[in-house]
Protein backbone atom coordinates (compact mmCIF):
# COMPACT_ATOMS: atom_id res chain seq x y z
CA UNK A 1 0.00 0.00 0.00
CA UNK A 2 2.79 2.46 0.53
CA UNK A 3 3.15 2.33 -3.27
CA UNK A 4 -0.33 3.70 -4.01
CA UNK A 5 0.84 6.51 -1.47
CA UNK A 6 4.20 7.12 -2.87
CA UNK A 7 2.27 7.22 -6.66
CA UNK A 8 -0.44 9.69 -5.59
CA UNK A 9 2.09 12.29 -4.03
CA UNK A 10 4.16 11.78 -6.99
CA UNK A 11 1.63 12.20 -9.34
CA UNK A 12 0.70 15.61 -7.52
CA UNK A 13 4.19 16.52 -7.20
CA UNK A 14 4.88 16.09 -11.18
CA UNK A 15 1.64 18.41 -12.05
CA UNK A 16 2.68 21.02 -9.46
CA UNK A 17 -0.34 20.23 -7.66
CA UNK A 18 0.52 21.06 -3.94
CA UNK A 19 1.76 24.47 -4.83
CA UNK A 20 -1.46 26.34 -6.91
CA UNK A 21 -4.14 24.22 -5.19
CA UNK A 22 -6.92 25.76 -3.20
CA UNK A 23 -4.57 27.23 -0.86
CA UNK A 24 -6.82 28.73 1.20
CA UNK A 25 -8.79 25.10 2.48
CA UNK A 26 -5.95 23.56 1.53
CA UNK A 27 -8.12 20.53 0.15
CA UNK A 28 -6.90 18.77 -3.28
CA UNK A 29 -10.43 17.27 -4.62
CA UNK A 30 -9.14 14.57 -6.70
CA UNK A 31 -11.67 13.24 -9.42
CA UNK A 32 -11.74 9.44 -8.95
CA UNK A 33 -13.46 7.76 -12.06
CA UNK A 34 -14.37 4.02 -11.32
CA UNK A 35 -15.95 1.37 -13.34
CA UNK A 36 -16.11 -1.23 -10.04
CA UNK A 37 -20.20 -1.59 -10.64
CA UNK A 38 -22.09 -3.22 -13.33
CA UNK A 39 -25.73 -2.24 -15.43
CA UNK A 40 -26.26 -5.58 -16.84
CA UNK A 41 -25.50 -9.05 -16.25
CA UNK A 42 -22.87 -9.10 -19.07
CA UNK A 43 -19.40 -9.77 -17.72
CA UNK A 44 -16.54 -6.90 -18.40
CA UNK A 45 -13.87 -6.43 -15.74
CA UNK A 46 -14.05 -4.04 -12.85
CA UNK A 47 -10.61 -3.09 -12.04
CA UNK A 48 -12.01 -0.39 -10.23
CA UNK A 49 -13.22 -2.98 -7.43
CA UNK A 50 -9.35 -3.92 -7.37
CA UNK A 51 -8.23 -0.09 -7.41
CA UNK A 52 -10.35 1.62 -5.19
CA UNK A 53 -9.42 0.02 -1.80
CA UNK A 54 -5.75 0.70 -2.32
CA UNK A 55 -6.45 4.61 -3.67
CA UNK A 56 -8.52 4.61 -0.61
CA UNK A 57 -6.14 3.32 2.06
CA UNK A 58 -3.54 5.61 0.04
CA UNK A 59 -5.65 8.60 0.65
CA UNK A 60 -6.19 7.87 4.26
CA UNK A 61 -2.41 6.95 4.95
CA UNK A 62 -1.61 10.71 3.27
CA UNK A 63 -4.62 12.16 5.10
CA UNK A 64 -3.40 10.99 8.59
CA UNK A 65 0.42 12.03 8.23
CA UNK A 66 0.94 15.67 8.05
CA UNK A 67 4.62 14.89 6.90
CA UNK A 68 3.55 13.72 3.52
CA UNK A 69 1.75 16.38 2.37
CA UNK A 70 2.44 19.16 4.98
CA UNK A 71 -0.92 21.69 5.11
CA UNK A 72 -3.26 19.64 2.32
CA UNK A 73 -5.93 17.01 2.79
CA UNK A 74 -6.73 14.78 -0.35
CA UNK A 75 -10.68 14.07 -1.14
CA UNK A 76 -11.89 11.99 -3.77
CA UNK A 77 -15.54 12.79 -5.60
CA UNK A 78 -16.06 8.94 -7.10
CA UNK A 79 -17.74 9.04 -10.03
CA UNK A 80 -19.28 5.84 -11.02
CA UNK A 81 -19.24 4.72 -15.23
CA UNK A 82 -20.44 0.97 -14.65
CA UNK A 83 -17.65 0.04 -17.22
CA UNK A 84 -19.36 1.57 -19.88
CA UNK A 85 -17.92 4.18 -22.14
CA UNK A 86 -20.29 6.43 -22.55
CA UNK A 87 -21.05 6.58 -18.74
CA UNK A 88 -17.70 7.28 -18.13
CA UNK A 89 -17.49 10.26 -20.78
CA UNK A 90 -20.40 11.40 -19.17
CA UNK A 91 -19.14 11.63 -15.52
CA UNK A 92 -15.82 13.19 -16.65
CA UNK A 93 -17.70 16.23 -17.73
CA UNK A 94 -19.87 16.34 -14.87
CA UNK A 95 -16.58 16.29 -12.32
CA UNK A 96 -15.42 19.20 -14.10
CA UNK A 97 -18.50 20.98 -12.33
CA UNK A 98 -17.44 19.38 -8.80
CA UNK A 99 -14.10 21.70 -8.76
CA UNK A 100 -11.80 18.96 -8.96
CA UNK A 101 -7.83 19.43 -9.58
CA UNK A 102 -7.04 15.94 -10.76
CA UNK A 103 -8.62 13.10 -12.34
CA UNK A 104 -7.86 9.42 -11.70
CA UNK A 105 -9.25 6.96 -14.22
CA UNK A 106 -11.00 6.07 -16.10
CA UNK A 107 -10.78 1.84 -16.92
CA UNK A 108 -12.23 1.98 -19.81
CA UNK A 109 -10.47 3.56 -23.13
CA UNK A 110 -9.52 7.40 -21.99
CA UNK A 111 -9.11 9.00 -25.66
CA UNK A 112 -12.81 10.61 -25.28
CA UNK A 113 -12.24 11.63 -21.56
CA UNK A 114 -8.57 12.39 -21.89
CA UNK A 115 -8.97 15.55 -24.37
CA UNK A 116 -11.84 16.44 -21.99
CA UNK A 117 -9.24 16.78 -19.12
CA UNK A 118 -6.83 18.34 -21.63
CA UNK A 119 -9.30 20.95 -22.99
CA UNK A 120 -9.80 21.94 -19.01
CA UNK A 121 -5.62 21.49 -18.29
CA UNK A 122 -6.59 19.02 -15.90
CA UNK A 123 -4.30 15.98 -15.44
CA UNK A 124 -5.31 12.59 -15.80
CA UNK A 125 -4.00 9.19 -14.92
CA UNK A 126 -5.75 5.66 -15.58
CA UNK A 127 -5.27 3.01 -14.10
CA UNK A 128 -6.16 0.65 -17.00
CA UNK A 129 -6.75 1.83 -20.18
CA UNK A 130 -7.21 0.11 -22.97
CA UNK A 131 -6.43 3.07 -25.41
Amino acid sequence: MKTATFFIVLFLSLFGLLETINHTKNVIRMGYITGSKLNSDEFKPRHGQRISGAITYARDQINNDSSILPNHTLEFVVAETYSDEIYSIKETVELIDKNISVYIGPQETCVHEGRIAASFNLPMISYVSIS
